[in-house]
């Protein structure tokens, strides 16, 4: 594993080490009792990106997958999105995140919500993936590459994984022209050093370079900004707080937040959709 492989790693895992998060999570669901759990029940714990479960809900939809499709989610972290996919596209999905106990926790949630025969997971590193070739019918990534620096070689390894014409998409966090420094930390990064946004130029330009053609862009912003408004109006009402990515990322995760929306509010981050097909 890369020096920089183990620096993310380390910002995910900061809060808790494999085997405690598994055990914090094993206790969180015994207090939501029996029985089977839904998606939206979970979707504060399992949906780690900018407008939660109805964001990955709105992207999903954009990949048009079809049942029996096989998907791989790159960076799958707990696993909600991949949960949510199968389940409501009947296609079959496989997870892949630098975090062991991220890997571990997103099987025992599968388990739990019964997703377990339509999803796998595995310890994996995007930058060189221990997967066949042409294999995927869709690959996706959510909130994941803002860490990687070699943005070439990620997307080449997807495409490599990707059948011909098949889809990758994305919904990722960009740099806004200019590249204005951003307000840290955020949910991805502790300090700039950790940071690596790329400007819609030169996301464009890299995936043109490795072969992916662009076929949908979309920025949604204004929407993500819109939903924190929301949340943030309704939350005092809240009875529960319920499950919270806070059991992950500990307190740092209310700064992280906090910075996160100023960003998008100032300009300084913006979040895009798209679509790509494998030339």
């Amino acid at each position: 594993m890369t020096e920089k492989s183990k620096t993310i790693r380390k910002h995910y895992e900061a809060s808790k080490k494999d085997s405690a998060l598994v055990v914090s999570v094993k206790q969180l669901l015994q207090k939501m009792g029996d029985g089977p759990l839904t998606s939206a029940q979970l979707a504060g714990l399992d949906q780690f990106q900018g407008g939660g479960l109805e964001m990955t809900s709105n992207f999903i939809k954009l990949l048009k997958i079809a049942k029996e499709m096989q998907v791989l989610d790159a960076g799958s972290g707990l696993g909600g999105p991949s949960r949510f996919a199968a389940e409501h596209y009947g296609c079959q999905v496989m997870g892949v995140d630098l975090v062991s106990s991220f890997v571990a926790v997103a099987q025992l949630l599968a388990e739990r919500v019964g997703m377990n025969r339509n999803v796998s997971y595995q310890v994996g590193n995007l930058m060189g993936l221990d997967l066949p070739d042409e294999h995927f019918d869709v690959v996706y990534t959510q909130h994941v590459v803002m860490n990687i620096p070699d943005r070439t070689r990620v997307y080449s390894e997807l495409r490599r994984v990707l059948k011909p014409g098949g889809t990758f998409g994305f919904y990722d966090a960009l740099a806004t022209d200019g590249k204005p420094a951003p307000h840290y930390p955020v949910p991805w990064a502790e300090h700039g050093n950790q940071s690596a946004l790329l400007t819609e130029a030169e996301t464009r330009d890299v995936l043109k370079r490795v072969g992916l053609r662009v076929t949908m862009w979309k920025d949604v912003t204004s929407e993500v900004v819109q939903w924190a408004d929301v949340r943030r109006l309704l939350a005092p009402q809240a009875d529960t707080p319920g499950p919270n990515l806070k059991l992950v990322m500990g307190e740092r995760l209310g700064q992280m937040s906090t910075n996160f929306e100023r960003n998008l509010r100032e300009e300084k981050v913006r979040l895009v959709m798209a679509t790509t097909t494998r030339s």
